[in-house]
């Protein structure tokens, strides 16, 4: 953000009026355990005790500072479970504001509705009649949803049919590694390294235009690139053109319009990156006939059966799957993109700060909005070269712009 930080009491009566207004569900923390684990809120609520202030050294990394405040130290139970942090001093007429919160208190539709909320000023979607904020987890309940702390969708499955359909995800958790999709292993030490690069939105969003594709199609496009140019056995004739990389994308079980800006509403999308193929315009085509809208909304369908599966069925599933899925050095990769309409107006540059899922060496998100966008990287101490991918995504929207501008192009079907 430009100029200087606001001083503390100023910050301080804008997020107590905001959360008054128009985003009560910030009140909300976490109260008992297990089956009788709920959103309540909190009677003690202090807006102050949610904001801090950091002064850094001229110069710093505020991108690597930011990961570190954020993993230095776990958000306090007794209060609600989120942060607001002011980073200033690392650069002249310029401040940071850094929303940390926590992954079962809000997910990514959560976190922007509740920041556009404080700083945009609009308000987050009201939870559904009849239901007090917050209040997903009710006790004695006896729904998947319940045990984690959400809300439990309407399902169109059956039990048995949600299982099935599961099946293959939960195959993926305990398989074997995936191919190696980095240059090799660092020495280590230290916390995980973040690093940001800034992408051309308009360009971004003129080779969604040309293609008849979505922003998050190309992002991940964007990604099976860089990985292809990061390690060249990828895409190497010598082995066969390499194998290609299965990620996770996480998706929302609920539209914008019925997010209630609390509990976890994810959905994880299997698509697999075709980093072994060379054309970039043929790798959009093949991301996207992934991301169509009826594979999207399967993939919900199965998750939303999942999480009204009675506590009985899936507490055994998860005690047999969990164990399996966790074992083993951290080796895969996660991949987002987010649409961050209106976060922070007047902002000069907006960058995430994505956890590291227990296994994952590193996630790349693709942060957007209409006049900017970036790619952030989170990276376990182990990987080597980290920074050198994600000027490679930079490099391969350089490139699909260039491939989608040529007279034989075609629009990929996607959402």
């Amino acid at each position: 953000m430009p100029g200087a930080p606001p001083p503390p009491e100023t910050l301080c009566g804008l997020v107590a009026d905001r959360v008054r207004q128009a985003a009560p569900t910030l009140r909300h923390r976490l109260t008992g355990a297990g089956r009788r684990a709920r959103w309540s809120p909190d009677p003690s609520f202090d807006p102050a005790r949610h904001i801090e202030y950091h002064r850094l050294d001229p110069g710093g990394s505020v991108h690597q500072i930011a990961a570190d405040l954020v993993t230095a130290r776990p958000l306090p139970r007794d209060r609600p479970l989120w942060t607001l942090m002011v980073l200033h001093g690392h650069a002249p007429d310029e401040h940071v504001l850094l929303y940390r919160v926590h992954h079962a208190f809000q997910d990514a539709l959560g976190l922007l509705s509740t920041a556009r909320a404080l700083f945009g000023g609009q308000a987050p979607p009201r939870p559904a009649p009849g239901r007090a904020p917050g209040c997903a987890c009710v006790p004695g309940s006896t729904s998947a949803a319940g045990c984690l702390g959400v809300a439990a969708p309407r399902s169109e499955l059956s039990a048995t049919s949600a299982i099935r359909e599961a099946l293959p995800g939960l195959r993926r958790l305990v398989t074997a590694a995936p191919p190696p999709w980095h240059p090799g292993q660092a020495p280590g030490g230290g916390g995980p390294r973040l690093f940001v690069v800034p992408l051309d939105a308009r360009v971004l969003r003129d080779v969604a235009g040309r293609t008849g594709t979505t922003v998050a199609q190309v992002s991940l496009a964007l990604v099976a690139g860089a990985l292809r140019a990061w390690r060249p056995e990828l895409g190497s004739p010598a082995t066969g053109g390499g194998p290609d990389l299965t990620v996770s994308l996480p998706v929302s079980l609920l539209g914008r319009r019925d997010h209630p800006a609390i509990g976890n509403h994810v959905g994880l999308l299997p698509v697999t990156l075709p980093c072994s193929e060379p054309s970039p315009r043929e790798r959009l085509r093949r991301v996207a006939a992934q991301m169509t809208p009826s594979k999207i909304a399967q993939q919900r369908r199965t998750a939303r059966g999942l999480y009204a599966l009675p506590a009985a069925l899936t507490r055994p599933m998860l005690r047999a799957v969990l164990p399996m899925a966790l074992r083993g050095p951290a080796d895969r990769l996660d991949v987002g993109a987010i649409h961050a309409t209106r976060v922070f107006p007047g902002a000069r540059a907006v960058f995430v700060c994505p956890p590291l899922a227990p296994r994952a060496a590193a996630m790349l998100t693709v942060l957007h909005d209409r006049d900017t966008a970036s790619v952030s990287g989170i990276f376990d101490t182990h990987v080597a070269r980290p920074e050198q991918v994600l000027h490679l995504v930079r490099q391969a929207l350089d490139e699909l712009h260039a491939d989608v501008l040529t007279p034989e192009t075609t629009a990929c079907r996607g959402a």
